[in-house]
């Protein structure tokens, strides 16, 4: 290993972009072999029974509408009973639907592969991964 601050100018930034594309190669191959996975290529199918399922897609709809439209009471907590009762219906119908459950099985597979993934990568880093990839607030 070369130490920085023994090296040169020219030669500290070549070390660098060494480094930058050492990084993007095995990312890019982290990628390649993420996809080729059979919880990813289980999630991306059961994605496109999902759009093609004109009962899911009314049943996501309804749901969807439903809870945009009580969104506010919901933030401000003045949901009331009924209309909880309402989005449980609406979602438990949602769930219902065999493509949709599948996708949601096939989400949580891949999340769980996801999850295994950052385990080994922050083991090898030594920082949270996970942690550290989230983005938040407004700027990301």
């Amino acid at each position: 290993m070369l130490y920085p601050s023994t090296l040169e100018p020219a030669g500290l930034e070549a070390a660098v972009h060494a480094t930058e594309a050492d990084a993007l190669l095995a990312g890019s191959a982290f990628g390649h072999v993420l996809r080729a996975s059979p919880e990813f290529t289980s999630l991306v199918e059961a994605g496109e029974r999902v759009k093609t399922d004109a009962v899911a897609d009314a049943a996501i709809e309804a749901f969807g509408r439903r809870q945009a439209e009580l969104r506010m009471q919901m933030m401000l907590g003045t949901l009331e009973a009924s209309q909880r009762d309402e989005l449980d219906r609406l979602q438990a119908a949602m769930l219902a639907c065999p493509s949709v459950a599948a996708y949601v099985a096939a989400q949580e597979a891949f999340q769980a592969v996801c999850r295994e993934t950052a385990a080994v990568v922050s083991a090898q880093i030594g920082i949270d991964f996970a942690a550290n990839c989230r983005s938040g607030g407004c700027c990301g």
